[in-house]
């Protein structure tokens, strides 16, 4: 049995965290003991206690914060058995770092990193130094690998992983009810500029069919979805968008979507969102950037266009709005291509073999 601690410092839910909370699910379910540290924020601890595992709390600020690795050292030393500390960007690892160094007896514990962006390396002294002292680090994509590498760190290549995401197997959702003739679009995700909401609106504004409608789930700064609804009554399609807010479980609308859209005008590192989409048998509307070429064929599960491009989505939308053929040959293939590859058994697996250290 391995003891495992998550450090999950984001202050809002998002991938990043769904990630971590699908993995602890999984690893108390397989006898493992786990625990969640994070920044005590309401909206992401409410989500782990709800699935069992009460956080407790740290700082969790970054290279100046001498708080948290000083208690998390503490917490640690008080474990008599094999540890893995994952975190989930480099600064959290830093602090695992160097609260390892202030332990009695620092060997039990493996400290693993999930990068959940597509970015180059740093090079500074620091940067190397933090690389080193990881023991592992995982790439949710090649895409993330790729830019990762691009700068040329120094860096052991033994030391790093790519592990598509995957999402946590449960049943088919029962999906909402909608219109009679209603063909839906489902954007699932935060609500940030870097998601491309803008160029999503512009392209609904184009596609001059009432029946497309697009019903937005997430959360977002209130100023920014004041500006994306003012952009809607200007463009004249806000009776075609509807806003859900916050939802805890996503699955069922998913499941009551035609075309699933995921317009991201930054790299996306592994979208859960195309891979929940996929699996619910929902064919996919993506931008070409980051790793959505890995998750999403064009042609055959979805359609890829350009990032930023309004006019390149609006006629993809029309495309699969206005041939149901398509969509449902589309469909079948997400199903099948989600079966195949973005199983959370084979996640999962791939995961436990970096948990466990090599045999010396």
């Amino acid at each position: 049995m391995l003891n495992i601690v998550h450090l999950v410092s984001n202050k809002s839910w998002g991938g990043g965290e769904r990630y971590a909370l699908d993995l602890c699910r999984r690893a108390a379910a397989d006898g493992h003991s786990v625990a969640v540290v994070t920044r005590r924020c309401p909206q992401v601890d409410s989500m782990f206690a709800e699935a069992g595992f009460a956080p407790g709390h740290l700082p969790l600020r970054g290279v100046l914060d001498f708080v948290s690795p000083t208690m998390l050292a503490r917490v640690l030393d008080r474990i008599d058995a094999p540890i893995v500390v994952h975190t989930h960007n480099f600064k959290t690892a830093g602090t695992a770092v160097r609260a390892r160094r202030l332990m009695r007896n620092p060997g039990k514990v493996r400290i693993v990193t999930t990068r959940h962006l597509v970015k180059k390396a740093k090079t500074t002294a620091s940067a190397r130094q933090l690389y080193s002292d990881i023991d592992a680090i995982i790439f949710v994509s090649e895409a993330a690998r790729r830019e990762f590498l691009s700068s040329s760190p120094a860096i052991d290549s033994s030391r790093l992983h790519v592990v598509l995401n995957a999402v946590s197997d449960r049943p088919a959702a029962e999906p909402v009810e909608k219109a009679q003739g209603e063909i839906r679009l489902a954007y699932c995700g935060r609500l940030d500029p870097e998601k491309g909401l803008e160029v999503l609106i512009d392209a609904l504004a184009k596609v001059q069919n009432p029946a497309i409608t697009l019903h937005i789930a997430g959360a977002g700064k209130s100023s920014y979805v004041q500006q994306l609804v003012r952009r809607c009554q200007v463009a004249g399609i806000a009776d075609r968008v509807v806003w859900l807010g916050h939802l805890d479980d996503v699955a069922p609308l998913m499941a009551s979507a035609d075309i699933g859209v995921a317009p991201s005008v930054c790299p996306e590192a592994c979208s859960l969102t195309i891979i929940e989409f996929l699996r619910q048998g929902v064919p996919v509307i993506a931008s070409d950037t980051g790793a959505n070429p890995e998750l999403v064929e064009t042609g055959a599960t979805g359609l890829l266009v350009p990032a930023g491009d309004s006019d390149a989505l609006a006629g993809a939308i029309s495309r699969l709005a206005s041939d149901h053929a398509m969509r449902r040959t589309m469909a079948e293939a997400a199903r099948k291509e989600a079966s195949a590859r973005f199983t959370y058994d084979n996640f999962y697996r791939q995961i436990s073999a970096i948990y466990t250290p090599p045999a010396e």
